[in-house]
Parts: structure tokens; sequence; C-alpha cells
């Protein structure tokens, strides 16, 4: 993603890029994977970190993956690993 950018909510030019997020103990936060929602658990789970973009004018906050790739080849791989199984039944 390009570094310079507008905000998505006041238009404005002043974006601060490479902020970020952390939990009460300091940690970065991270998205991640460990289930398909159709298909049940991931062999091996999977997780990126975040990037953060916020805006000096109105503060909104811009999140987005920095692997989204590696998110999606997970998903589908479990995708295309169950396609032939039965589905079960549900109640």
């Amino acid at each position: 993603m390009s570094t310079y950018h507008r905000c998505a909510k006041c238009s404005s030019d002043q974006m601060i890029d490479g902020a970020y997020i952390a939990s009460a103990q300091a940690s970065r936060i991270v998205v991640g994977l460990d289930r398909h929602p159709d298909r049940g658990p991931l062999d091996h789970p999977v997780s990126t970190q975040v990037h953060v973009s916020v805006c000096g004018s109105c503060g909104y906050v811009e999140l987005w993956a920095n692997r989204p790739d590696e998110l999606f080849e997970a998903y589908q791989r479990v995708s295309r690993s169950t396609s032939a199984a039965p589905r079960a039944a549900t109640p």
C-alpha cells in the first residue's frame, strides 16, 4: 500500500503512517486465522501484524493486515483440502 494517501473520513492529507496499537502489556496486535468458518480448524494457524495509519486532522484510524496473502493462502488451503470431504449435517 502506498504510504501517501488521504483520510477516508475527512479527506485530509495529514496522515500519520506506521503508528501501532498495543495491548496493556505493550504487545502489538496481530490479525490471525485458526479456523475456517465452514471447514473447521486449520492445521497450522497463521497471523500477521497489523499496519496502522492515523489521520492527524480528525483522528480517524485505519488498520490493515501486513501480509493478507499469507492469511488468504491458509484460508484457501483448508478450503481445497476439505472440499472433497462431505460436510457434516447441521441439526
